[in-house]
């Protein structure tokens, strides 16, 4: 049986109720419609973590949050642990990321060869303000408005 392709769509701030596959009446998106048709739709997805950053690397990871470590946005993902882009990898399989991923860095193995565009957290640390939390993580300064207070 021949490898079939995978399309995993992942975009920010959208709801699923905005695209016409799921019968939003008015916002047209005949390409995300067209993709849904052939495809798989979920219908009953939940989130690992309210936060993005450690969303990514539990879908990533297809891990809990608490078992890879990333509470919050300020500790991305960095490659490790190994991700379902590392297993396709390993079998010969091209896995390709576009746009944003907000991993650590485009220089650590997250799976993806190659990763086009990819946009990444700065200095391989996420955002830090308003972090509930004692200590930031090694490489993390206060933030401006925590450093006033």
């Amino acid at each position: 049986m021949a490898a079939k392709n995978l399309l995993i769509i992942i975009s920010d701030e959208h709801s699923f109720e905005t695209a016409g596959c799921y019968g939003h009446t008015i916002v047209k998106t005949p390409n995300i419609d067209r993709l849904a048709s052939r495809g798989t739709r979920f219908t009953n997805a939940y989130t690992p973590s309210p936060v993005c950053v450690p969303t990514r690397a539990a879908i990533q990871t297809g891990r809990h949050v608490h078992e890879i470590k990333t509470w919050d946005s300020a500790t991305p993902y960095n490659g490790s642990p190994p991700s379902w882009g590392h297993e396709l990898i390993a079998a010969g399989r091209r896995s390709v990321s576009i746009g944003k991923l907000h991993f650590r860095s485009r220089e650590d193995d997250n799976g993806f060869d190659p990763e086009i565009c990819p946009m990444h957290v700065v200095n391989g640390l996420g955002w830090t303000s308003g972090l509930l939390r004692d200590e930031l993580p090694p490489n993390a300064e206060p933030s401006r408005e925590y450093a006033e207070m």
